[in-house]
Order: C-alpha cells, then sequence, then structure tokens
C-alpha cells in the first residue's frame, strides 16, 4: 500500500484487512478490552517516542498519539502500521493509523483488536520513517484458575477425630498472574476471606469449603474437607492394676526347686497401659517384655509397677521366694571291692558289698563267670561270693554290685563297680 500525504492535508486512520466485520467486533467489545496499549510519536522520525514491546492475548485497546502533549510540535505526521505480510509474524491483526497534530482527532486514535499469541511487528509508513519499527511479544493469557488446598490438624482420638479443637489451613498457588483471593466457608455459612487457620472448636461434623482467585480473574471450583470434633474424654487419674505370679517345682516347704519363674501382668480400663517394669533385689528398675527366671539359690524379692499412657504409676509391688538347689538323688550306699586270686590250678574272682545305709537292700554281685543275688543284708552286713573262673589265668577286668532299698516309701537301685586284676595260676 502506499501512501499519498500532503504536508497540509489532514491525515486519516486506515483500519483493513479483517474488514467490516471485524471492526464492528471491536466496536462491540469496547467496554470488555483486557488492556491497553500506546504508541507515541514526536518531531523525530528514527524510533517511536514510545511502543510496548510485550502484552497478554485478548481484547486490547491499541492507541497511537502524536502530538504537543507527546512532543510533536511540528506538525509531521507519522503512522502505526502493523505488518500483515513479512514471514514469521502474526497477520491476524490489521491496523493502519495515519496521525499528525492536525487531525481531526489531534494527532490521537484508537481501535479494539483481538491480539493472539505469537509477535506482531510494527512500522511507520511513512517514507523516510524506516527507523520507527519494533515488535510486540504477546503471549497467552491466563485462563487457568489456582490450585488450592486445605489440611486439618489437631489432636485425633482412636477413631480418627478431632478432641475438643481441628485447625484448617487453606493454601493456593497460581503460577501465571498469581494468587488473588482465597475464601472460605465453614459448614453453612457464607464464604469470606481467608487469612489464617481457621479455628474449629464445636462438637460435632464439620465441613469447611474453600476456593482461590487469580488475577486474572479465574476461580477455583469449590472443594472442601469434612471431619469430627468430639468432647475430650474426662482425664485419666487412675493407675494400672498389675500383679505378678511365681511359678515352678516346689519343695515340701515350699521352696522352689532349681528355678522360679515370675510372670507380671498390668490391666488399665482408661487411656491404656503404657510400660511394665521391675527390679531384682533392689536392683534399679527395668522393662518388663517377658516373663523372668530366676534360677540363684536363695530368697528373692521382685517388685514391679506399671505406668498408663496417661502417666499414672502404681505403686510399687512386690513378691518374696525362694530358690533352693534339688537334694541329690536317693542312692542305695554300699562299698564294693573285687579281687582274683588262685584256688588250686584255677582262678576265683570275689567280690564283696558291704551295706553302708540305713536300712536293708538286696544286693546283686555280679561278674563274667556268675551272678548271686543276697537279700535283706542289713545295715553294716556284707555280701559276698566268689566266682569260679574255671581258668588257669584270666584277664583284668570288672565286676558290677546294683543295691536295692526302700527309702522313704521309695524303691532305689543304686550301681557300682569295682576292677579286678589278671592273674595267672600256672
Amino acid at each position: 500500500m502506499v501512501l499519498v500525504i500532503a504536508a497540509v492535508a489532514l491525515p486519516t486512520v486506515w483500519l483493513s484487512g479483517v474488514g467490516a466485520a471485524a471492526q464492528d467486533q471491536g466496536q462491540q467489545a469496547v467496554q470488555a478490552a483486557e488492556q491497553t496499549l500506546v504508541w507515541t510519536a514526536d518531531n523525530g522520525y528514527t524510533e517511536y517516542k514510545s511502543a510496548p514491546t510485550t502484552a497478554k492475548a485478548g481484547l486490547t485497546t491499541i492507541v497511537f498519539e502524536t502530538n504537543a502533549s507527546t512532543g510533536n510540535t511540528s506538525g509531521l505526521t507519522h503512522t502505526l502500521t502493523f505488518d500483515v505480510s513479512s514471514p514469521g509474524y502474526n497477520h491476524d491483526v490489521n491496523v493502519n493509523f495515519v496521525a499528525s497534530p492536525f487531525d481531526a482527532s489531534g494527532g490521537r486514535h484508537e481501535v479494539q483488536v483481538n491480539l493472539t499469541p505469537g509477535t506482531y511487528r510494527f512500522y511507520c509508513a511513512i517514507p523516510g520513517h524506516s527507523g520507527m519499527v519494533g515488535e510486540l511479544v504477546v503471549t497467552s493469557a491466563d485462563t487457568t484458575p489456582p490450585t488450592v488446598a486445605a489440611n486439618v490438624s489437631g489432636e485425633k482420638n482412636a477413631d480418627g477425630d478431632y478432641v475438643e479443637s481441628a485447625a484448617v489451613t487453606v493454601s493456593a498457588t497460581d503460577t501465571e498472574s498469581g494468587v488473588d483471593t482465597v475464601e472460605y466457608a465453614l459448614d453453612d455459612g457464607a464464604f469470606q476471606a481467608y487469612t489464617a487457620p481457621v479455628p474449629v472448636n464445636q462438637v460435632g461434623e464439620h465441613t469447611v469449603s474453600y476456593r482461590a482467585t487469580d488475577k486474572a480473574g479465574n476461580t477455583s471450583e469449590v472443594q472442601s474437607v469434612t471431619f469430627t470434633v468430639v468432647a475430650p474424654q474426662p482425664k485419666d487419674t487412675t493407675p494400672p492394676t498389675v500383679a505378678a505370679n511365681v511359678s515352678g517345682e516346689k519343695n515340701a516347704d515350699g521352696d522352689y526347686v532349681e528355678s522360679a519363674t515370675v510372670t507380671i501382668s498390668a490391666t488399665d480400663t482408661e487411656s491404656g497401659v503404657d510400660t511394665v517394669e521391675y527390679a531384682v533385689d533392689g536392683q534399679a528398675f527395668a522393662s518388663y517384655t517377658k516373663a523372668l527366671v530366676i534360677d540363684q539359690p536363695g530368697a528373692h524379692t521382685v517388685s514391679y509397677r506399671a505406668t498408663d499412657k496417661a502417666g499414672n504409676t502404681s505403686d510399687v509391688a512386690t513378691t518374696d521366694f525362694t530358690v533352693v538347689m534339688a537334694p541329690p538323688p536317693a542312692e542305695t550306699p554300699l562299698t564294693v571291692t573285687a579281687s582274683s586270686r588262685c584256688v588250686g590250678s584255677s582262678v576265683y574272682v570275689a567280690v564283696t558289698a558291704v551295706n553302708d545305709g540305713d536300712v536293708p537292700a538286696t544286693v546283686t554281685l555280679t561278674t563274667p563267670y556268675g551272678s548271686k543275688t543276697v537279700a535283706d543284708v542289713a545295715p553294716g552286713k556284707q555280701a559276698y561270693q566268689s566266682f569260679n573262673a574255671r581258668a588257669k589265668q584270666i584277664g583284668a577286668g570288672e565286676a558290677t554290685v546294683t543295691g536295692t532299698s526302700l527309702i522313704d516309701g521309695e524303691k532305689v537301685t543304686t550301681s557300682y563297680e569295682a576292677d579286678y586284676t589278671a592273674t595267672s595260676c600256672g
């Protein structure tokens, strides 16, 4: 397009390319423009006095002004022309303002257009003004609402309800235009500005709704969080009940033979048992985790106590008992001897067993050459037998003697061995 403008002629404004329909659309949207971009020119012709370089996509009011207020005191004519042909630029906005201080608008012209993301090239179309050129970078408009979330905090009971009170913290983020306002509504109440965590201390079920709006006017969908506040339970001031049980084999005196096992148990019907402790024979208290086995002979005292989750500790209780060693097993006491000797040309093995006990005993004498049982050997008396080996010589060997007696009503059998030497009789 060639512009031929006389120095004294009144300038004109051309809006071309999108036609009358686009111009009508711009006029209908005058009240809805989201931003205003202003270009100015003065007495110079190598650059615009001022020109925007960035903008947001959307309805925009474009203003071009050149007059005394912008520094144009010479009556110089300038244009603001959007490039609609050069590759690499947006071509969807055709604006061509021709303005001077002497035109019918006093050098100020404006129009509404719809900018789209990308780059627009603008310039002055007056010959000799080629230095008046620039680019306008348009970025996407913010149409994304903020991201908003809520967190409920407070002391919970075993059912997950909040005891006595809860606090609701609402947070919002927006990576484009930024968060403008955050709002909340408690139960059926109206939305109000959120400035600090919302305390909720009325017993019952509650719902907190929340939303956020960014600086571009986008509002998030309403979200909500539901929870229950319950009254605190009466304070637990009662300590646990604790007991100990001692088990094991007892003798006739009621003492524990070899070892005693101490089992401690505790119950608490309010806050519940937290810890159980014990101490043996005045030592420091230790945590009780399993039954105690006490196997050191002597008298013992086990102390014990329990603490509940509310911090109440029971009085120290004790259990006393004695551990004794097991008595040696009962036996029939015998003194046993064995010897070998020659009788003529034969070897004989003689075995003697003396009853060292307090009651009669039945004694059985056994060698490789025979066996003999002697009943009711009185205390201090002996059982004797000489066994003919029927051989001129024998090697060394061993005789076995068993004694059986009735001790404390029980039959007790004890076995003994006695060695004899090798013997040769010619």
